[in-house]
């Protein structure tokens, strides 16, 4: 007779052993949605299958087979904050399409090409992806989560310095 512990710890085991029906073959681009299977994660992290946006870009060589992407969520942030995308109803067809569902840039890690696959639209394996604008702004939510939100400004006016500094005709 198993105990309750016993019967918990081996449906958490099998749980764990889910897998992506199949992995990607290929490289995705910057922007791409695929499915991401979290299994043998802990919470908080996420831990289970559920959509994700690809940041890598294409042309990653130091690692391959692995790439950076952030998690895709129904369960709106509470409260939302500069870290998190929201992705209105019908925005995308991938997407839900009756509740919003949210990019949540400071859960942003690194997964091996094992855990991904594509997404079904329709019942089909579908490429999807997102607009550049909002890959941008996906972007932009992994700064401020990793606290480095005015990098991007001060590059800005490091190179303005430079220009101003080269320019011959002072």
């Amino acid at each position: 007779m198993f105990s309750a512990d016993d019967l918990g710890g081996l449906i958490a085991r099998v749980c764990s052993l889910r897998t992506v029906a199949m992995a990607i073959t290929f490289v995705p681009d910057a922007g791409d949605v695929l499915m991401c299977d979290f299994a043998g994660f802990q919470a908080p992290e996420m831990t289970k299958v559920r959509r994700v946006i690809v940041l890598s870009p294409r042309s990653r060589v130091t690692f391959p087979g692995t790439y950076l992407v952030v998690p895709v969520s129904k369960t709106p942030p509470s409260p939302p904050e500069l870290h998190h995308c929201e992705f209105q109803p019908r925005s995308y067809q991938f997407f839900d399409q009756v509740e919003s569902v949210w990019a949540k840039a400071d859960m942003v890690t690194c997964v091996a090409s094992h855990r991904l696959d594509r997404v079904r639209i329709n019942g089909r394996y579908s490429r999807a992806q997102i607009r550049k604008e909002d890959l941008f702004l996906i972007r932009k939510a992994v700064l401020h989560a990793l606290g480095m939100e005015t990098w991007q400004q001060a590059e800005v006016i490091v190179r303005t310095k430079l220009i101003v500094q080269e320019d011959p005709a002072e």
